[in-house]
């Protein structure tokens, strides 16, 4: 996980209240190592494709539900539109989003519980922390990027090789090993290497390298994530 896109109403009624509560959710993403990414700087409130291009290229979503309009005979409010939409954007595309909202905001059950966080601009503090600790989880279960050097030469040189296939799994400590998926495999300094996205702590990495019959021609086995130190003699 990289970037957290912020939806929030750009002419919010509370005005700088809002606007603050924005920049402590931003804050509060950037610590937890994240990009945040917000439509704010393309000068409008639909969902553009611009904007939808920012949702789509990001991770997970937050958005922030304030009283904008007062719903007749009732004693409810009715949230930006904008935001709503963008939060049904990034739900359609299966990124984990959490809705932040004000007391007295009517969301006509559009969320479920587990998506929501009851949030008071005034009083921000319990809604941060619940956001905080939604943020670490969604860390936790997407894992993290991996570049995983191929070796030896000579395995290397065939997962470059557009004859070969080079495919990844990951296999847990405990329970069924992931299923086989397509390598993407990067030329850096330094070497050939396998960019692996989704792993997770205690998570072994199984590769293969495999001819245009899909014939396995070199393998790994269950590789563990321990880092491999070459020691030098300097006396």
């Amino acid at each position: 996980m990289n970037k957290v896109f912020i939806a929030f109403p750009f002419k919010p009624k509370a005005g700088a209240v809002v606007h603050e509560a924005v920049t402590a959710i931003g804050r509060l993403v950037v610590s937890h190592s994240l990009v945040c990414v917000t439509g704010e700087s393309l000068g409008g409130n639909a969902l553009t494709p611009a904007v939808q291009r920012l949702i789509t290229q990001s991770d997970a979503l937050v958005a922030l539900f304030t009283r904008e309009k007062k719903i007749a005979g009732k004693n409810k409010w009715q949230s930006s539109q904008w935001v709503r939409d963008e939060m049904i954007a990034a739900r359609s595309t299966g990124k984990p989003a959490i809705a932040l909202v004000e007391p007295g905001v009517e969301l006509a059950g559009l969320f479920a519980e587990n998506e929501r966080i009851d949030f008071d601009p005034k009083q921000p503090v319990d809604a941060l922390v619940q956001l905080s600790e939604t943020i670490r989880v969604w860390k936790e279960d997407a894992g993290r990027y991996l570049l995983v050097r191929l070796l030896p030469d000579q395995a290397a040189a065939l997962a470059q090789d557009g004859k070969f296939k080079c495919k990844v799994r990951l296999v847990p400590p405990q329970g069924p090993a992931g299923n086989w998926q397509a390598g993407d495999i990067r030329v850096l300094p330094g070497g050939v290497f396998l960019a692996v996205p989704g792993v997770k702590e205690n998570v072994a990495i199984d590769v293969q390298i495999l001819n245009n019959n899909d014939r396995a021609v070199w393998k790994s086995g269950e590789f563990p994530q321990w880092v491999h130190v070459e020691m030098r003699n300097v006396r």
